[in-house]
């Protein structure tokens, strides 16, 4: 049918051009505001500071998407992207690049959660509910297939002049603009008339999920929260260091370093697959217990290393443990809870650990300020440690 293969392009295609922002923002960014520079703690500052008005505007920018139109929702998310990386490309003055900065994570907002409900909807419409999951798992290797031609760009363009990456992501996301503009069609939703004061009231309820979380009765959910707490900080900790860590130890310029996470995010493609047999086999408990040791372990031999060949190899298992974990936790919280309580945890998550991550990054930016890069590294190995340990105690057996 026309209409599912439109859809289905029209996804892949948001997918494929957020991976390559990924892909820059992850590998570059933070290299790139060093460049001009800037201080370090100014830098992870601006970022924490960036999530969590992102969280702030999740609750109210969601409700467009809701409520009035997804292919809106959508258009406003990659004009407000392209207009933020051109910024990015032109300016040079630390307040205009953190304003555009901060314009890319709220426009994000626009988009997160607005791109897979248009197309979930649209399958529903045209009759093929079976073909769900196989647009949701193609979607993941489109965006991952974004993110490792993203690199392969980087490796190529940082060298010739830093600033055209961005360059590169505001069209990309320019073009996308216009595809939905032009071909996007909503056949299964049917705007609805906004609430009175849907703002103040969807941060009302943002407030409750951080009341929830406060106040949660259960036990095992209060376990498995602190341990996905535990697990953001392990990995935003250790990833603000990365790309400080092969250019401080071993001189590797930002284009190599881009190079560099296209070849891991290659081998991370295949990883949720390898994660789902694991789980089977193992269980959860065993599962996550022994994926967040081998992390920690990663990090421990990476911080160490003396040949960049073995950081690399540790750097790309590490990737390969840690996209297999996300499978599993995932799982586990929805194989552990009933429907009531599944229902509310993918927002409480959602606030939780982006909130998490915002504080990490502030503290890690302080952490390689004062204490220096390897040790900060070598806590996150630890809190990895930890991490496994809760989810040793906090699961059922299998």
């Amino acid at each position: 049918m026309e209409f599912v293969k439109k859809t289905k392009a029209i996804l892949y295609g948001m997918e494929f051009t957020h991976g390559i922002r990924r892909a820059f923002m992850s590998a570059l960014a933070l290299l790139y505001f060093l460049s001009f520079g800037f201080n370090l703690v100014s830098i992870t500052t601006l970022f924490a500071i960036s999530t969590l008005i992102m969280v702030l505007f999740e609750f109210p920018t969601g409700a467009i998407a809701d409520y009035d139109s997804r292919k809106k929702s959508l258009m406003i998310s990659f004009i407000l992207l392209s207009i933020s990386f051109f910024g990015l490309f032109v300016f040079d003055k630390f307040w205009l690049l953190a304003s555009s900065w901060i314009l890319g994570d709220i426009a994000w907002t626009f988009s997160s959660g607005a791109n897979s409900a248009w197309a979930i909807d649209s399958l529903k419409y045209a009759k093929e509910k079976s073909k769900i999951i196989n647009l949701i798992s193609r979607g993941y290797l489109f965006e991952k297939s974004g993110y490792v031609i993203g690199g392969l760009i980087g490796f190529i363009i940082v060298s010739i002049n830093f600033k055209l990456i961005w360059l590169i992501v505001s069209l990309s996301n320019f073009v996308m603009f216009l595809i939905i503009w032009k071909y996007m069609e909503e056949r299964n939703f049917k705007p609805t008339k906004t609430p009175n004061n849907f703002i103040i009231k969807s941060w009302i309820k943002a407030k409750e999920s951080f009341s929830f979380i406060l106040n949660v009765k259960n036990k095992k959910l209060k376990v498995l929260l602190i341990a996905g707490i535990f697990s953001v900080i392990t990995v935003a900790s250790f990833f603000i260091g990365v790309p400080l860590f092969f250019t401080e130890k071993f001189g590797i310029t930002p284009e190599k370093i881009s190079g560099i996470y296209a070849i891991i995010g290659i081998l991370a493609i295949g990883s949720p697959i390898i994660a789902e047999k694991i789980s089977n086999k193992f269980g959860f408990r065993k599962s996550l217990f022994s994926l967040f040791i081998l992390i920690s372990l990663s990090i421990i031999i990476f911080t160490f290393s003396k040949s960049l060949i073995l950081a690399i190899v540790m750097l790309g298992f590490l990737c390969i443990f840690l996209a297999g974990s996300d499978v599993i936790q995932d799982s586990a919280y929805h194989n552990e809870f009933d429907s009531k309580i599944r229902a509310s945890l993918g927002s409480l998550n959602s606030v939780l650990f982006a909130t998490t991550s915002s504080i990490t990054i502030f503290f890690t930016g302080l952490g390689i300020q004062f204490l220096g890069l390897e040790k900060t590294l070598i806590l996150s190995g630890i809190i990895g440690i930890l991490t496994s340990i809760i989810y040793l105690i906090s699961l059922k057996k299998d």
